[in-house]
């Protein structure tokens, strides 16, 4: 007969004692069964069901069609949206921007805004500035405003080029035959700094023989004089300057001629 394997041989000692000979006085220890999952402090715990936040008491939300008749909360929509936009908006784009109805209501709401301005006597206004509106501060707090680094340096133009900026605004779209002929001087380099600093542009062509480039305005002019629009520029006497421009020879004094 076969020798027992070890294996064999192992199962009998334990059936029978532990390995000292002596038999077992007691059960064998219950399984202790799987181990149990560590918890770790970096463990991310998911919701079972996410919640909303909650509002405070009072607060509405955009998405409420309450909200959609409140005259309140849709003036503070286009408020809000004035604030934050850096150029001039027109009635429709703030309409759509605002969810209003159309640019009807949103010229009214502008002049409703301006009044609460008034009445509460604040430093910010919304204005109409090249074909648009934009919320702006008044002129009265400019030189305080002017200490504050981040804002964009005042534009300084020689007199040659103011003179040449009237000329194009008061009559443009204007050739640059007829800006010279008005001003009696060559006007080819300053239409050329005055286009570098976006206030003026080639608006088309010219009827007349060889079809010249006619110059207008821009709307960064308009923003820079705070302009509505090119109809809004202050209007010019023009009869004291024919006055002066008449020549009457009788007048002319003979003793102190030259």
């Amino acid at each position: 007969m076969s020798r027992p394997t070890s294996l064999h041989h192992s199962l009998r000692k334990v059936s029978a004692g532990g390995g000292d000979g002596r038999p077992h006085t007691g059960s064998l220890p219950a399984y202790p069964g799987p181990a149990k999952a560590v918890r770790r402090p970096y463990a991310v715990l998911l919701p079972t069901s996410p919640t909303p936040p909650s509002r405070p008491p009072g607060e509405r939300s955009d998405d409420d069609p309450a909200d959609e008749g409140d005259p309140t909360i849709r003036r503070m929509r286009l408020e809000a949206v004035l604030l934050l936009a850096k150029t001039p908006l027109t009635s429709r784009k703030l309409a759509q921007l605002a969810h209003l109805a159309d640019g009807t209501e949103t010229r009214t709401l502008v002049r409703r805004l301006n009044q609460i301005y008034d009445n509460l006597g604040r430093s910010i206004r919304i204005e109409q500035v090249a074909g648009g509106f934009r919320m702006l501060t008044r002129a009265a707090y400019a030189p305080w405003l002017a200490r504050l680094g981040h804002l964009p340096s005042a534009v300084r133009l020689s007199s040659p080029m103011m003179e040449t900026l009237a000329v194009v605004a008061y009559r443009g779209p204007v050739s640059r035959a007829d800006i010279e002929a008005i001003r009696g001087v060559a006007c080819g380099e300053l239409l050329r700094q005055l286009m570098e600093r976006d206030l003026i542009r080639i608006s088309g062509r010219s009827e007349e023989l060889g079809r010249p480039y006619l110059y207008d305005t821009t709307k960064q002019f308009l923003q820079l004089f705070g302009l509505p629009s090119g109809d809004a520029l202050p209007p010019i006497n023009w009869e004291p300057l024919q006055e002066d421009e008449e020549f009457d020879p009788e007048s002319i004094d003979p003793e102190h001629s030259t």
